[in-house]
């Protein structure tokens, strides 16, 4: 069978790219609950101790790192095992066992095919027995061959007969399908038609055999849309996933005659006896619950989170928001890729005892001379306070969990290293049953919109060194922050927090401390995050926003699911692949999707400075302005001589001023009393602007040539006691680091911090 056999059985190979990995069931924790991480490993035993991440690698070449072993009560020696992944997106539908019992039903649905033609059958419908090795048994079902003609195979007890359709099937365009049986006659039909796009002549056909095979008495235990169910080495599964959309199923429990197929097909009414199940994917987007409308409330579940919230075969253009005309996006797009939760079984479970600091740890994983780490995140008890509040930007975390983009070769222009994988991004491109990553596309070349932290995100790694910068990056990088906050002593008290945590909790969370600060990349908020952001500084909090290209995408989070983020990517904005024409808006939260910029919240008027450019050449440091000396922010440069370069050095590309970064600028709005206080010496020509700056397309918008590509030192205060610092360079933890933390970038960190928490 296709799909187990290249994703799942891999793993069972006596030697891999990474022959241990796993993940946790969450990633932020308090003293008191547990966490349970799920392990796959192809060799007999492992051992596993929990550790604290106490700083980041400060060598390209090495995968040290800084830890405290934790002495945990789940420490120890434990037997290995394969766990196996079930990936793909499909429906189950609760049809009644005895619905084929009569020997007559009709099926009926619309599609859109997005690769019709693959290398393995993509079941539509399925229903019936799950058989034996094939998966098959007595059943129904509607099926795309591997030659891109749509079938219909009914098995009985005597044998089974199989229908295929002559309309070809194109990429893009809707079809209308109904196949039924008819018991008394002995007939099977199937009457496939094209619903959209333009032709030379009437794209339809009808397919009949008689006599078909007797279904009387076939007992349908399972329903699917977009799979069938198969069985490998004992274990159930769900292959042939189809790759495309499909649209508001109707089962009958009697055969239609030709009158009522063509009426149905033309958008009519049919005559409701004995309807089964008329099911209507334009309602609730946010869930997993697809509606049953026949009366008899056999309510859908979809599972592995396909999409939601595009467009059906209705969509004329004039409708771009599900909310205004939900008919018009009365569809599901299933991908053979998608996957919410990998599902593995529990291997081990970790109570995090009273007492336990806040911070990052992981479940350190060994086996043989192989190690990996799994991370996760403790936080204070839910009623004590700090000074300092660190945000964990998980929700980036996510968004890049899995990134393959190197496979593309795009970014190797923008370079100034060779680039180098790392053994995770080997695993990643071998084992499509690990998922994909926002920034990534399905294998039918749509974009993936969803991400889920339940499986294993190899690149969350804190020994993990990023392909793109040939440095740290994500986790890896904010280890640097954490590594400083830990340096400063008792006197900083801090606590963490992820991004779902603030998408949760809201301003209460925030409330509790004096300073907020941020990872070096929080590029993907939700609006709930931004308004308990802006309630925040508003009432007097304090941010220290040490990063670049943040507050970025609008996001969304599906409040049922935890674990599951949604980003649009829009039709602006630096991205790797375009939302569809009425694909814009987010099914979890109802939001625009694309840029906050384009949606109510610019990076600007927020936090002073907003993404102006990217690339991965040499870093800069920042030279200061004018700005700089004004007397009300003295105390930021205290200790720094009025002509020093702040942060010519550091562990990512060598300076603090690269990677992505932000500018300051009026002209988006950056409030008007704000001091620009630094400025990148100069970036080279690796170093772009970002697509939005542009409104044509134009020469000369490289470092060197633009004055815009460039990353600004930006500070100001807010009536009621709120203050901003913003560094403006995702490369600015690299330089905080350097020297174990005895360097400018640090001495102008720590004085930040000091104001901000009245620590002079």
């Amino acid at each position: 069978m296709s799909k187990p056999d290249q994703a799942y059985l891999r793993l069972n190979e006596n030697s891999d790219i990474l022959n241990i990995t796993g993940y946790a069931d969450r990633w932020s924790t308090r003293p008191g609950e547990p966490v349970t991480f799920h392990i796959s490993t192809n060799r007999a035993e492992y051992r596993a101790d929990i550790v604290e991440l106490l700083g980041g690698m400060t060598d390209p070449r090495s995968t040290d790192l800084p830890v405290r072993e934790v002495g945990a009560d789940c420490d120890g020696v434990h037997p290995g095992t394969v766990q196996h992944t079930d990936t793909g997106s499909y429906a189950t539908l609760p049809l009644p066992e005895h619905w084929l019992a009569g020997g007559a039903f009709t099926v009926q649905l619309r599609f859109l095919p997005t690769m019709p033609q693959a290398t393995h059958e993509q079941v539509l419908f399925h229903s019936g027995e799950s058989g034996d090795g094939d998966g098959q048994g007595h059943s129904v079902k509607l099926a795309i061959d591997t030659d891109g003609r749509l079938t219909l195979t009914l098995r009985g007890a005597l044998g089974e007969v199989r229908l295929v359709s002559d309309v070809e099937l194109r990429s893009g365009c809707w079809f209308f399908v109904s196949a039924d049986h008819d018991g008394s006659t002995g007939r099977a039909r199937l009457y496939v038609a094209q619903t959209s796009g333009w032709q030379r002549r009437a794209q339809r056909d009808i397919a009949e055999a008689s006599p078909a095979p007797d279904l009387t008495g076939v007992r349908a235990a399972r329903t699917y849309l977009a799979a069938a169910p198969t069985l490998i080495d004992g274990r159930p599964y769900l292959d042939s996933h189809f790759n495309g959309k499909i649209e508001n199923p109707r089962c009958y429990g009697r055969a239609l005659d030709l009158t009522e197929v063509e009426a149905a097909g033309n958008g009519g009414k049919v005559r409701p006896t004995s309807l089964v199940a008329d099911y209507d994917l334009g309602q609730d987007f946010s869930s997993g619950r697809l509606h049953d409308l026949s009366g008899n409330n056999l309510h859908g579940t979809l599972h592995q989170a396909p999409q939601r919230g595009v467009t059906s075969s209705g969509w004329n253009g004039r409708h771009t928001d599900f909310h205004s005309a939900p008919a018009h996006y009365a569809a599901v797009h299933f991908h053979e890729d998608d996957i919410e939760d990998s599902g593995w079984e529990p291997s081990l479970t970790w109570t995090v005892p009273a007492g336990t600091p806040p911070g990052a740890y992981a479940l350190r994983l060994r086996a043989g001379e192989e190690v990996d780490y799994v991370p996760f995140f403790v936080r204070r008890p839910e009623n004590s306070r700090a000074k300092v509040l660190f945000l964990v930007p998980s929700f980036t975390y996510q968004a890049y969990a899995n990134e393959r983009l190197f496979e593309s070769g795009l970014q190797e222009d923008f370079m100034v290293h060779d680039m180098a994988l790392a053994p995770q991004d080997e695993f990643i491109v071998r084992h499509d049953e690990v998922g994909k990553s926002l920034y990534d596309t399905h294998t039918d070349g749509s974009g993936v919109a969803y991400s889920s932290r339940l499986r294993p995100v190899l690149n969350l790694r804190p020994h993990y060194h990023n392909w793109l910068s040939g440095h740290v990056r994500h986790l890896a990088a904010d280890l640097f922050i954490l590594g400083w906050l830990r340096s400063l002593g008792e006197d900083y008290d801090f606590d963490i927090a992820l991004d779902e945590d603030l998408h949760r909790e809201g301003p209460a969370l925030l409330a509790r401390y004096d300073t907020l600060v941020t990872g070096s990349h929080p590029e993907y908020w939700t609006r709930d995050m931004m308004d308990s952001l802006t309630a925040y500084l508003g009432d007097g909090g304090r941010l220290m926003y040490l990063g670049g290209n943040g507050f970025y995408w609008v996001t969304s989070v599906f409040e049922d699911r935890p674990h599951l983020i949604e980003v649009r990517r829009g039709n602006s904005g630096t991205r790797c692949w375009d939302s569809p024409p009425g694909e814009l808006v987010h099914s979890a939260s109802g939001d625009h999707g694309g840029l906050w910029r384009f949606n109510g919240y610019v990076p600007q008027q927020l936090v002073g400075v907003g993404m102006a450019a990217q690339g991965w050449g040499e870093a800069a440091g920042y030279r200061r302005l004018d700005d700089s000396h004004d007397e009300s922010v003295a105390f930021i440069f205290d200790g720094i001589a009025a002509d020093e370069v702040i942060g010519d050095f550091g562990y990512v590309l060598g300076g603090a001023a690269g990677d992505e970064v932000d500018r300051f600028g009026f002209d988006l709005g950056t409030p008007s009393n704000a001091l620009r206080l630094a400025t990148s010496t100069g970036l080279d020509d690796r170093y772009q602007i970002t697509q939005e700056e542009l409104l044509m397309t134009a020469p000369g918008q490289g470092g060197t040539e633009n004055e815009l590509v460039r990353s600004d030192l930006t500070y100001f205060e807010i009536d009621g006691g709120g203050a901003v610092f913003s560094t403006g360079s995702i490369c600015w933890a690299g330089s905080l680091a350097w020297n174990g933390f005895d360097n400018n970038v640090a001495r102008i960190t720590r004085n930040v911090l000091a104001k901000f928490t009245q620590n002079e």
